[in-house]
């Protein structure tokens, strides 16, 4: 008689077989040694201080789903952000959990886990807006030097509206933009509404104030796993539902100053879809 147990269970083996001749790892192998994951110092979302204490809302969000899939060593990976991708590509990651934002490109280099953290676009400038800069449209009106991080969103978009790529500043994370910002080596720093805000107000600036990018749609951020590393995506997906479901996702976003609501109608689907 066909024992359909069986069968599962030698699929199941045979599925662990190949995942590892592929050279990934099991959950039960992450349950046994932890998940590297790569950051960048990004407030609100991820932050490791000097003594090693790792907070931030992406953080404490990746934390709690791999704890619900009972990974319980989450080894945070500090990395500038033009060099974060690609460890993720070469495997000395397992993730990136830093407020990655989905976008088109990206979905074909990586493997999103659904949505978390969403957020605006803006600017963070000295006090009195000298320059006047209030959208991306702004930023083309006189030779403004403008910092982004290498290969985000910004960066993009600025080069969309037509700034030359000459006037972009790549800096490493946002508080080295800030501290350009003031020195005036740059004149706008362009990044998310909610990281300049947490690092302006975690930095104590007097000097510094942001700006809303007017025009520009809600984007949103999530968990990065390496393209070929789907299980683990997967896995995490449905973990991420239970978080969710619980309530600790919500408590965790409000703490960091995030809408929780605007992660209800985005999908990793749609934003891998959407096009500016």
């Amino acid at each position: 008689m066909f024992n359909i147990k069986a069968a599962v269970a030698l699929v199941v083996m045979l599925s662990g077989v190949l995942l590892s001749l592929d050279g990934w790892a099991d959950v039960s192998d992450y349950q046994k040694n932890g998940v590297k994951m790569g950051m960048a110092q990004e407030a609100p979302y991820a932050l490791l201080s000097p003594d090693g204490q790792l907070t931030g809302a992406s953080a404490d969000i990746t934390t709690a789903v791999f704890k619900e899939m009972g990974v319980n060593k989450v080894i945070p990976v500090v990395s500038d952000w033009g060099a974060i991708v690609p460890a993720l590509q070469a495997k000395r990651l397992d993730l990136i959990s830093t407020g990655l934002l989905i976008n088109p490109q990206r979905c074909k280099a990586l493997a999103f886990a659904e949505p978390d953290l969403c957020t605006s676009e803006a600017f963070a400038v000295l006090k009195g807006n000298p320059h006047a800069v209030n959208s991306y449209q702004d930023l083309k009106k006189e030779k403004l030097k403008i910092g982004v991080c290498g290969g985000c969103a910004e960066e993009k978009r600025a080069l969309e509206v037509g700034v030359s790529r000459d006037d972009l500043v790549t800096v490493s994370d946002v508080f080295n933009g800030l501290e350009m910002l003031k020195a005036k080596r740059i004149d706008v720093l362009a990044w998310p509404d909610s990281t300049l805000n947490a690092s302006i107000t975690s930095a104590k600036e007097t000097t510094v104030e942001v700006v809303a990018a007017a025009g520009e749609e809600t984007k949103c951020s999530a968990v990065a796993f390496n393209s070929g590393n789907a299980a683990l995506r997967d896995a995490y997906d449905v973990a991420f539902l239970k978080v969710k479901a619980s309530g600790e996702f919500e408590t965790i976003a409000r703490k960091y100053g995030f809408n929780p609501a605007l992660n209800s109608s985005a999908s990793r689907e749609s934003l891998c879809a959407t096009t500016h």
